[in-house]
């Protein structure tokens, strides 16, 4: 009987393993920490995470190439940086295999260049971004020169959010996304959407931003961290998994 009951117990541990994240972390991915912070939260919601790089899939990726990268995954995450260097850097074939796992069944969360990155143009770049959240990406408040905590609307409530950079989001196709929060000034700050059989959600905010980035820049933030809204980002993005 215990052997049983062992056997059982390694199998459902197994099972939960198997629930795998990935996120990126090569050139344009911020030296910050921009991946470990998107890292901690995929940890933090039940996810192994996984960092992968802008040339994980090259032309020469076979199939099973493919299905090794995205076996047991049900999110990829991209964190803040520089979107341009991104995509600059980012082979066609891994953009086609995001995509492709997306329009799946898989969820895409962006947060901040992350947000710039779903877009059909990486915000008003000539780059093509990932082209799976309709609408367009625009830089907030392009006169700060640096981080700032910003009082903003998120589903109805305050909140104090860390921003540093990141887009609003315009012209959204009506019923193709929802907004669900926004900056002072009334723009879009985040959004979300369906792709194919998958969900993108995506921010130009930070709340997956830790507290040492606050500190860095000596801000006091009200309400505290913000993971509770990143939680919510991925838990709505993986409801389809």
């Amino acid at each position: 009987m215990m052997f049983f009951i062992g056997m059982m117990l390694l199998q459902l541990s197994v099972a939960f393993a198997a629930k795998r994240a990935l996120i990126y972390s090569g050139p344009g991915a911020c030296v910050e920490g921009c991946a470990q912070a998107a890292s901690d939260m995929a940890v933090r919601n039940g996810f192994i995470p996984t960092l992968v790089g802008p040339d994980q899939i090259t032309a020469q990726s076979t199939d099973a190439d493919k299905q090794n990268l995205f076996k047991d995954v049900v999110i990829y995450l991209q964190p803040g940086g520089h979107s341009r260097t991104v995509f600059q850097n980012m082979t066609q074939a891994m953009v086609d295999a995001i995509k492709n796992f997306v329009s799946s069944g898989g969820a895409y969360v962006g947060f901040c260049a992350g947000a710039f990155s779903s877009t059909r143009k990486v915000g008003t770049t000539n780059y093509v971004g990932f082209d799976i959240m309709p609408g367009k990406t625009i830089l907030y408040d392009g006169t700060r020169s640096n981080a700032a905590i910003l009082e903003v609307n998120w589903n109805g409530r305050n909140r104090s959010m860390y921003w540093e950079g990141g887009p609003y989001i315009t012209d959204l196709p009506d019923g193709a996304a929802s907004a669900v929060a926004y900056y002072p000034s009334g723009e879009i700050a985040a959004a979300k959407s369906h792709y194919g059989k998958g969900r993108v959600f995506v921010t130009g905010l930070h709340p997956e931003a830790p507290q040492w980035w606050r500190d860095y820049y000596q801000m006091t933030d009200s309400d505290g961290l913000d993971y509770d809204i990143a939680d919510e980002m991925i838990t709505w993005a993986t409801a389809a998994r």
